[in-house]
């Protein structure tokens, strides 16, 4: 299994990490508040990212912890993780089963 630190940087109103996952991953945050988190995805190296659909308790009001397991047909993808409150540390962790 890898595991990714993420660095978060903020845009605006927005805390923001991207990264590359090659297998099925779980993503992990601690962060300040509760609010909005958006997760997208491109296949491409380059271009526009497109919306993950999330569980409901992740798409409206996510807490201050979030633990959630991804899984994809084709690899690999470029992960965009948005947070409307700081994010105090994440981690990817990869399931180490590369497709």
């Amino acid at each position: 299994m890898a595991t990714i630190n993420l660095e978060f940087k903020k845009n605006s109103s927005v805390w923001y990490a991207e990264f590359q996952v090659n297998s099925d991953f779980n993503i992990h945050l601690e962060r300040d508040n509760y609010g909005r988190v958006n997760i997208l995805q491109r296949t491409t190296s380059e271009g526009n990212f497109e919306p993950v659909v999330l569980p409901g308790s992740l798409a409206y009001n996510a807490g201050t912890t979030i633990d959630c397991d991804f899984s994809a047909l084709v690899y690999p993808k470029t992960i965009r993780i948005e947070s409307g409150s700081e994010v105090l540390s994440g981690t990817v962790t990869e399931s180490g089963n590369e497709a």
